[in-house]
């Protein structure tokens, strides 16, 4: 039914930048870029920590706009990593969620599983937690 379909996409929030190439083309030289600085397991010289960490939020959102989840993926694994070497767990939890929900998508739920020796959570991390 055309018009059961319309109520649905109607009803939810659709949002896509799929048709905008004129956008890719920059998103994925700043991406380059950010893999660049980031693939040292070193903590980035740069002016704002929380900026770049906002700012791969950002890349990786419209990638999802863009429909491109595979881009999207990359830039929160990206991000997940800067969050790992600030020793920021809410940032990763945030990343780790993001992640898992583009996996999901991907239809590749295997691939969601938490693996239990992480070592970003280990014991005594969160004992004054309520």
């Amino acid at each position: 039914d055309p018009e059961g379909a319309w109520l649905e996409a109607r009803d939810g929030i659709r949002c896509s930048l799929s048709s905008d190439g004129a956008l890719s083309k920059p998103l994925d030289e700043a991406f380059s870029l950010w893999k660049q600085l980031l693939e040292h397991p070193r903590i980035p010289e740069v002016r704002s920590l929380e900026q770049t960490i906002c700012s791969l939020q950002i890349l990786a959102a419209l990638y999802r706009l863009q429909e491109k989840p595979i881009q999207a993926l990359e830039s929160f694994l990206l991000l997940r990593s800067l969050c790992q070497r600030l020793g920021d767990n809410f940032g990763m939890a945030n990343s780790l969620c993001q992640i898992s929900r583009v996996l999901l998508e991907l239809e590749c739920p295997l691939q969601t599983e938490v693996n239990p020796g992480m070592s970003f959570l280990t014991p005594g991390k969160f004992e004054n937690s309520p």
